[in-house]
């Protein structure tokens, strides 16, 4: 009877083992996905009229912020920069949406699906009320 018992706490340890490894393999392949995914957001720079901003995507999902005039490196939004990073896609598009504490806001970037190449950007931030919101066009 010992040994009956002993077998089935040996084998309940190994599906355990077994178990937690599969979900380590999901969450792994999940990560996967969400960079591949990300790399599909397209590559270039747009600008934000109302502040001379220029926004750069890269690949890895590499994002950075420019003045768009001088060029200079306003802030790079590095992975350690970004909290709760995610691409989705809905019905407006494919979107990045990520949280950066050092700016203190939340951001949403929406590639629609139609043909232009213009990137809507949604901003809000920790000390104002109001949503940003604006049409970015590509830079040429």
């Amino acid at each position: 009877m010992k040994k009956i018992l002993l077998a089935c706490l040996v084998a309940a340890v190994a599906v355990t083992g077994v178990f937690a490894q599969g979900i380590g393999d999901a969450l792994n392949d999940a990560d996967q996905q969400i960079a591949a995914a990300g790399e599909q957001f397209p590559k270039g720079t747009w600008v934000d009229p109302n502040y001379n901003a220029a926004w750069e995507f890269g690949v890895n999902n590499t994002l950075k912020l420019y003045d768009a005039t001088t060029g200079e490196l306003i802030y790079t939004f590095g992975k350690n920069q970004r909290k709760n990073f995610k691409v989705n896609m809905t019905n407006d598009g494919l979107v990045i949406t990520f949280r950066c504490d050092d700016t203190q806001r939340t951001y949403k970037f929406t590639k629609s699906v139609t043909l232009s190449t213009d990137i809507k950007m949604e901003i809000d931030a920790d000390f104002l009320t109001e949503h940003y919101t604006v049409n970015m066009k590509m830079k040429r």
